[in-house]
């Protein structure tokens, strides 16, 4: 073969080359990066969402819907401000606004931390042994009484579970909730969610000026975990 045709069929054998290496740059850089998976932490408020907590998550609501036939269920779950609780055919982990109730399992070392480091520096044993007393006092209400239990569907992050208002009537006629008996009991902090209160005259700044006075007189009258603190 002459040196000129040589020449010419390696010229175009490289031409042919370049353009497949660009052709493969061009190509891979027009594809979209890959997305890393986020890791996504489950809960916080109030915990890991437990394996029996399935079903699809309901809508948020505009608007306050009101139940009051409902009923507390047995459950693990259950603690003083989180509760499993039969409305009609179906069941739902409800957390109250307003309130961290005081732990009654180790489950959550950090939160029991920090409720001991609140309530005057005291130890674990005692934030978990009165959250337990809590957790009974609660779930002695909720079946002796009826109860109302008035959610919008508002999730916590991460689970299926939900925020809730629970709101007895006294004798009197009178309503209460049950982060109003919780604070006044000395068995919760104020902390978490807050919300205003459907079809209730006070506005959110004076019915939290309420709930703290309730823990004030908690403290003072050493009512719940204050009694269990050494001076």
């Amino acid at each position: 073969m002459p040196l000129r045709d040589t020449l010419l069929n390696l010229a175009i054998t490289a031409v042919l080359v370049l353009m497949v290496v660009l052709g493969g740059i061009l190509l891979k850089e027009s594809r979209p990066a890959p997305v890393p998976a986020v890791p996504v932490k489950v809960a916080g408020v109030p915990g890991e969402t437990l394996p029996d907590e399935g079903g699809s998550p309901k809508q948020v609501e505009d608007k306050f819907l009101i139940f009051p036939r409902a009923a507390l269920v047995e459950s693990r779950a259950n603690e003083a401000d989180t509760l499993r609780i039969r409305i009609g055919n179906d069941e739902h982990i409800f957390v109250l606004y307003f309130v961290d109730a005081l732990e009654a399992n180790m489950n959550h070392p950090q939160r029991v931390a920090e409720q001991a480091r609140y309530f005057g520096r005291t130890n674990e044993r005692v934030i978990t042994s009165t959250g337990t007393e809590a957790a009974a006092y609660v779930a002695e209400l909720l079946k002796t009484r009826p109860f109302e239990v008035i959610t919008r569907w508002e999730r916590v992050p991460n689970t299926l579970r939900y925020y809730a208002l629970i709101r007895f009537v006294r004798e009197d006629g009178q309503r209460v909730y049950l982060m109003d008996l919780l604070l006044r009991k000395g068995y919760a902090r104020l902390d978490g969610v807050d919300t205003l209160l459907p079809g209730d005259p006070r506005d959110l700044p004076t019915y939290l000026a309420e709930l703290m006075d309730l823990s004030r007189k908690a403290r003072e009258e050493k009512q719940g975990v204050w009694a269990k603190i050494s001076p």
